[in-house]
């Protein structure tokens, strides 16, 4: 009776078990379950003892290795079949965004049909408030003055003209906010309003591509309307 080599690691056990399964038919082979493989597994390590030198035999260290390989094998299998479930349930839940307006941090203005807009947060109330629209070569293209302001959330709206009221292209801006009390500066976080175009599913998770070409991770995503 041929003696195997008592040295033989689980890695070897599990990968003859899968080229068996690979082997067997014509059909192209499928991944095993975690299930699959740790019955194989345990098969080969029953042959293994059974054919083990007398002289030499398997001890109990060398038992309890490959035990653990197995199951942190077992474990990897099923955090990536976790894994698998949930970024296909987070990509299910992105693509209803599709066609949705979104809001998320930024400074970007997008002009559709002569209009455009975005929004802030004021750390504090302001007397004076001041947006400038700047355009693609970060030139000023329209001074917007909202006056007085409390704490919290504002948003503006752009009627799509320059300083001199003539229309400008649609397309994207930016915008800049300049937030007083008095002779402070008071603190500002801009917000940028876009449309979801399409959904894509990363190993990191769902990213959306926006309509002004920007492409995010879902998870920046502030407010949805």
């Amino acid at each position: 009776m041929a003696v195997t080599d008592t040295t033989t690691s689980a890695q070897q056990n599990i990968a003859t078990a899968q080229a068996v399964t690979a082997r067997r038919g014509d059909a192209p082979a499928k991944l095993d379950t975690p299930q699959q493989i740790q019955d194989r597994f345990l098969t080969l390590l029953i042959a293994q003892m059974q054919n083990q030198d007398p002289l030499s035999p398997m001890d109990n260290a060398q038992i309890t290795q490959q035990m653990a390989q197995i199951s942190t094998v077992q474990g990897i299998s099923a955090l990536n079949d976790t894994m698998g479930q949930l970024l296909a349930t987070q990509g299910s839940q992105a693509a209803q965004l599709i066609g949705r307006s979104v809001t998320l941090a930024g400074s970007n203005l997008r002009l559709a049909d002569g209009v455009g807009g975005g929004s802030m947060l004021l750390d504090g109330a302001a007397n004076q408030v001041t947006v400038e629209v700047l355009g693609a070569s970060g030139l000023p293209v329209r001074s917007i003055n909202l006056g007085a302001q409390p704490a919290g959330l504002l948003s503006f709206q752009w009627d799509g003209k320059n300083d001199a009221g003539q229309p400008v292209p649609d397309g994207n801006y930016s915008y800049k906010v300049s937030a007083k009390a008095g002779t402070f500066d008071i603190g500002v976080e801009t917000f940028t309003a876009a449309r979801v175009m399409s959904v894509s599913l990363a190993a990191t998770g769902p990213t959306l591509l926006l309509d002004n070409g920007n492409e995010v991770p879902v998870s920046s995503v502030q407010r949805i309307f």
